[in-house]
C-alpha cells in the first residue's frame, strides 16, 4: 500500500502516505491494547480469586471483553485492508511491469525505424549526386556529339564548295 501510495500523483500521493501512517498507528495501538488486555485479563483472575468477587468481577470482565472483541474487529479490519492493499500493489507492479516491456518493445522498433530511415536518407542522396553527374556526362556528350557535327558538317560543306568551284 505504501510503494502504490508513493507511486501516485504527487498531489494524491501525500494523502494516500498520510492514511497509511494513519493505519500502521491504529494497528500498533490495537496491538498494544490487546496486549494489555491479554495482561490485564490474567491480573484480574488472579486478583479476583483472591478477593473471591463474584458477579461484579464478571460484569467488568464483559466489558473488557467486548472491549477487546472490539479491537480485534478492528484489527482484522485493518489487517483486511493491509491485505487489500498488497494485492493491488501486486496487481499494479505487475501492470507497470507489462506497460514497461511494452514500452521498451516500441522503443526497440522505434530505433530500428530511425536507422532504416537515416539508411535510405543516404541513399537517397547518393542516388541524386549520381543523377546528377549523369545529367552534366549527358550535356557534355550532346555538346560534344554537337561539336562533332558541325565540324562534320563544316567539312562536308567545304568538301562541295571545293568540288563545285
Amino acid at each position: 500500500m505504501d510503494m502504490e501510495a508513493r507511486s501516485v500523483a504527487p498531489d494524491r500521493s501525500k494523502q494516500l502516505q498520510n492514511k497509511v501512517k494513519e493505519y500502521r498507528a491504529d494497528l500498533a495501538s490495537l496491538k498494544e491494547q490487546l496486549l494489555k488486555a491479554r495482561s490485564s485479563a490474567s491480573e484480574f483472575d488472579s486478583a479476583r480469586a483472591e478477593l473471591g468477587l463474584g458477579n461484579d468481577y464478571a460484569s467488568s470482565s464483559q466489558a473488557q471483553r467486548d472491549r477487546m472483541l472490539s479491537a480485534t474487529a478492528k484489527l482484522e479490519q485493518s489487517n483486511d485492508r493491509l491485505q487489500q492493499g498488497k494485492k493491488l500493489l501486486a496487481e499494479t507492479e505487475d501492470l507497470g511491469t507489462g506497460i514497461l516491456s511494452n514500452l521498451q518493445t516500441q522503443r526497440e522498433t522505434i530505433i530500428r525505424s530511425r536507422d532504416t530511415l537515416h539508411g535510405a536518407d543516404d541513399n537517397i542522396t547518393k542516388a541524386r549526386k549520381i543523377l546528377s553527374n549523369m545529367g552534366r556526362r549527358m550535356l557534355q556528350n550532346k555538346l560534344i556529339m554537337f561539336g562533332i557535327m558541325g565540324f562534320l558538317l563544316g567539312g562536308i560543306i567545304l568538301i562541295v564548295w571545293f568540288k563545285l568551284k
